[in-house]
């Protein structure tokens, strides 16, 4: 008896030596080594120490003591976006806390192990441990976008216990790069917003190591490479057998071919499919309707064709970014779905209105259908989907005003209508959905006063009216939002006055965005300013803004980008400039100002800089040339003297716009511009620039536009061109080239517009000019040309018919990078600041050209403007010419004039046609990407002018 109480007592001592103890020394010890191979940047194992493993973070144990969980899911996890200029940049505020290293064997001899989270950190393209399969008692496992990189073979297939698997190796991430505007339709439009990183390098040629894991019910293999997998025969075979799967991810996968219906009809309790960002290469199948169980459907961006079919049973349906699908929202909503919570479209071609019956879905949550050509008004109906908490319809074609019945969604949180003809005045029942958080109402023709008890929406963080037509004057930023603190504010070309204000900004009151373009503001920078320690994006452009600019501008700590272009600004621009990297490119663009001095230190991180129209003076600094990561520069307009420096083009850059013109720059191109090959617009225009153009030059295969006009530069015409295919601007006038001009010319099928005046050229013009398909605008004019004009111009398409008109230019980096062009007429030459695609000619003037006018001249029937003027052209003028519809302006083949009043095959007109005038081109706010954000009023204001000059023909 007494030998009972003693093991008894001995038992209890045991018992209590554990609890202290905690966990048992050989999984402790495991840990330990476990840990020893990591480092741990944010000390989250500080815990990791002692005797009890029990209580240590991450850890959880059973009731006997052994290790059932490791969960070390990185609790912080880098945040990314991949701006405008396709740059990936962190948008993470918190402190780095993945940890790094590699697993150690010794974390496999966890036989009890039921739980294992390490997802999110960084195991260094590490393989994917084979002693997994030990941990047979695991039933969640989580390795998602651990930096792995591996092929899945056997790793998990001894794991019969899981129901939960997740190795992915990619994840979404919001895409501003997708972004772009039509220069013909002067629209901007969106492709997808999110895109993919990658965070691992996982794939598996065969999913027959699923087979045996009949418990599973969640597999995410996000990113996992299955292109090799997918080509097999019945493929997903081995998922079909896992009867208990309720959740399949196959994001971004790889996955090529039809969606296998047949085998995933097995999967009676199927509740969530997502097979996004794949190739699939079927419609939608209309048999995943007898999937009863099946709530979340995601398909988008997966180049599906065909229409949506009836699943009735979805609470979620995603089939956004695939523009081969058709939605007729009529004919989709005739019939009801009861469940519908989340509807995503985005990117289909929705046919006609939104239909009064799309509010029979009255279960709706989110609805996103941004950039599906909607036309017509938005149906009264929809304004009943009291659940509706998010509406998208950007970048659409609705008409029609903003009802006051608005007030009746009062769930609503996110309202954007960006880009799209609203008119009529913003409703005052706005300010009643007291959830608003988010209201993007640019790019409208919305009128009328800003409703004054916007003040009252106390959820507000976002607020953006850009490019409307309201009226009125907010006295102060603080007056308007005095019950909210809003983190985006713009206004610009709204139609609105913007006062600073004599009250400082409450401490709390701190904006990411600011936006007040063309807001009438006046006197120097708002002081307030300096107060926005939080401030990303500032934007003042096109006001009277005067004074110097504050050096206080560049402490602010996360300022990315500043816009003061258009103001009248003096002074020298601050010595020391800091901008930092944000999530649009980093841009500096204090143009069109009357700032003086030299051109100070650039930041490295800058991507953006436009210093034209200013009166900066000094050389260009040799450290402007070697920015990492400059992709737009322009220091055009000023007065700016010696070299090129040799820093510009160094190994890795990115540079795609260089406009140095209209300055007094001299000396030779140096060779090292050939090393920017990504370089699309090079404008070295209007120097004192001499010597040959370096043939190194050929390796910016990218260039389209070239110009090079009224310089010094002499030789041949340059031989180096032939390969610069993507040609489509071409300007070497007033220089003194001379020679013939080559035959390869006809081989630039790109190019649209051509300017060899004012040089020495000779000989004839070639014939393969005719091969010219794209040109639109060619001046040859004041050479030595001789012989006759080519006689076979059918070639020349783009001249036979007026196309729509569309700006000559591109955007890049959010700027506008565009063409100059000058057209002579009796002896007076008109310059233009932009040029559409409509405006056409042939100048031939001032040449030795004989022989008769080409009686194929006539077919040229989009031709604005001929001038055959100052030649010795003889014969008759072909009777073609007067029937030449479009043509504004002809001038005489002789040198002497012709009555106006004659026979209209007779009938010589010396006179130019203005070209330039049009409607709105720059309404580039984006709402969550923020790009350049000079708006439609201002700019056409800019680009219109034309600035005339005389010049005699020589």
């Amino acid at each position: 008896m007494k030998y009972h109480k003693f093991v008894s007592l001995l038992l209890l001592l045991l018992s209590d030596l554990t609890v202290i103890a905690g966990c048992h020394g050989d999984e402790r010890e495991a840990l330990f080594h476990f840990k020893s191979l990591l480092s741990d940047p944010s000390n989250r194992l500080a815990s990791w120490q002692g005797q009890n493993c029990c209580n240590w973070h991450g850890i959880r144990c059973s009731g006997s003591q052994h290790v059932i969980a490791v969960d070390l899911q990185n609790p912080n996890r880098d945040s990314f976006i991949l701006n405008s200029n396709s740059r990936i940049v962190s948008t993470s505020n918190s402190t780095y806390t993945a940890l790094e290293g590699t697993i150690s064997p010794a974390l496999f001899t966890l036989t009890h192990l039921r739980y294992l989270d390490l997802s999110f950190n960084n195991f260094m393209f590490s393989k994917i441990p084979s002693g997994m399969s030990n941990l047979t008692s695991l039933t969640y496992i989580n390795l998602g976008n651990a930096m792995f990189k591996d092929s899945i073979t056997n790793q998990f297939s001894n794991l019969t216990s899981l129901r939960q698997l997740d190795v992915s190796c990619s994840y979404k991430i919001a895409d501003a790069s997708s972004i772009s505007y039509n220069l013909t339709s002067l629209r901007a439009y969106a492709g997808p917003l999110t895109t993919h990183i990658y965070s691992g390098n996982i794939s598996s040629s065969t999913l027959n190591w699923l087979s045996g894991l009949h418990n599973l019910r969640e597999l995410k293999l996000d990113g996992v490479d299955l292109s090799e997998a997918s080509h097999l025969n019945k493929w997903a075979e081995p998922i079909s057998v896992l009867s208990n799967l309720r959740l399949i991810h196959l994001y971004n996968c790889k996955i090529r071919g039809e969606i296998p219906i047949y085998e995933l009809l097995n999967l009676t309790q199927l509740y969530s499919l997502k097979m996004d960002y794949n190739v699939l290469t079927s419609p939608i199948p209309s048999q995943l309707a007898n999937l009863t169980s099946i709530s979340i459907l995601d398909l988008s961006h997966s180049t599906l064709q065909g229409s949506v079919p009836y699943l009735p049973q979805l609470q979620e349906l995603y089939v956004g970014d695939n523009p081969g699908i058709t939605i007729d929202l009529r004919s989709m909503f005739g019939v009801p779905w009861a469940h519908l919570e989340t509807l995503s479209i985005q990117s289909t071609q929705v046919t006609g209105p939104i239909p009064a019956s799309f509010a029979n879905s009255s279960s709706l949550i989110y609805f996103s259908a941004y950039s599906c050509s909607i036309e017509g008004p938005m149906p009264s109906s929809l304004y009943n989907l009291s659940k509706l908490e998010v509406l998208n319809l950007n970048f659409n074609y609705i008409t029609g005003h903003l009802s006051p019945s608005i007030s009746n969604l009062q769930s609503l949180q996110y309202l954007s209508l960006f880009e799209n003809s609203l008119e009529g005045p913003i409703p005052d029942s706005i300010c009643e959905i007291s959830s608003l958080q988010y209201v993007h109402l640019a790019s409208n023709a919305l009128t009328g006063r800003l409703p004054n008890c916007i003040g009252r929406l106390t959820n507000l963080t976002v607020f953006i009216i850009n490019g409307n037509n309201l009226n009125g004057t907010i006295p102060s930023l603080t007056s308007l939002f005095q019950n909210s603190t809003p983190s985006m504010i713009m206004l610009g070309s709204s139609g609105l006055t913007v006062k600073a204000g004599k009250h400082p900004f409450p401490s709390n009151f701190q904006l990411q965005t600011l936006e007040l373009n063309s807001c009438n503001m006046g006197g120097g920078i708002p002081d307030f300013v300096s107060y926005l320690t939080q401030i990303e994006f500032l934007s003042l452009a096109n006001n009277s803004l005067s004074g110097k600019i504050p050096t206080w501008l560049f402490n602010l700590p996360k300022l990315g980008y500043l816009d003061l272009s258009f103001n009248i600004l003096h002074g020298v621009i601050p010595p020391i400039i800091q901008l930092q990297s944000f999530y649009g490119p980093t841009t500096l663009n204090f143009a069109s100002n009357h700032l003086e001095g030299p051109i100070p230190l650039l930041p490295e991180t800058i991507e953006v800089i436009d210093l034209s129209g200013n009166n900066l003076t000094g050389y260009i600094p040799t450290q402007a040339g070697g920015l990492q990561n400059i992709k737009y520069l322009t220091f055009s307009g000023n007065m700016l003297s010696g070299p090129i420096p040799l820093s510009f083009c160094h190994e890795n850059n990115v540079l795609m716009h260089l406009d140095l013109s209209n300055n007094s720059l001299s000396g030779t191109l140096p060779p090292s511009l050939g090393n920017c090959t990504s370089l699309i617009s090079l404008n070295l225009g209007m120097n004192n620039l001499r010597g040959n153009i370096p043939n190194e030059l050929e390796a910016a295969k990218k260039m389209t536009y070239l110009q090079l006009n009224d310089n010094h530069f002499n030789g041949h015409f340059p031989s180096f061109i032939r390969g610069l295919q993507s040609l489509e601007v071409l300007n070497l006038g007033n220089n003194r080239f001379q020679g013939e001009i080559p035959q390869f010319i006809g081989n630039l099928q790109n190019l649209r517009i051509l300017v060899l005046e004012l040089n020495t050229f000779n000989g004839s013009i070639p014939r393969e000019i005719k091969d010219l398909r794209n040109l639109q605008f060619i001046d040859l004019s004041r050479n030595n040309l001789f012989g006759a004009i080519p006689d076979e111009l059918h070639g020349l398409k783009m001249l036979t018919s007026r196309p729509d008109r569309s700006i000559i230019g591109r955007v890049i980096s959010s700027m506008y990078s565009g063409v100059e062009l000058s057209i002579v007429s009796k002896g007076s030459s008109y310059e233009l600041e932009v040029v559409f695609s409509d405006m056409s000619g042939i100048d031939l003037s001032c040449n030795s050209l004989t022989g008769n006018i080409p009686q194929e001249i006539g077919l040229l029937q989009g031709l604005y403007m001929l001038n055959l003027s100052r030649n010795s052209l003889s014969g008759e003028i072909p009777m073609s010419i007067g029937k030449m519809r479009g043509l504004d302006s002809i001038s005489s083949p002789g040198p002497e004039p012709v009555d106006a009043d004659e026979d209209a095959s007779q009938i010589l007109f010396y006179v130019i046609v203005m070209i330039g005038y049009g409607v709105g081109l720059w309404g580039f706010f984006i709402v969550l990407y923020l790009m350049k954000g000079r708006w439609r009023e201002r700019y056409w204001r800019v680009i219109d002018k034309i600035v005339l000059r005389i010049i005699q023909c020589m």
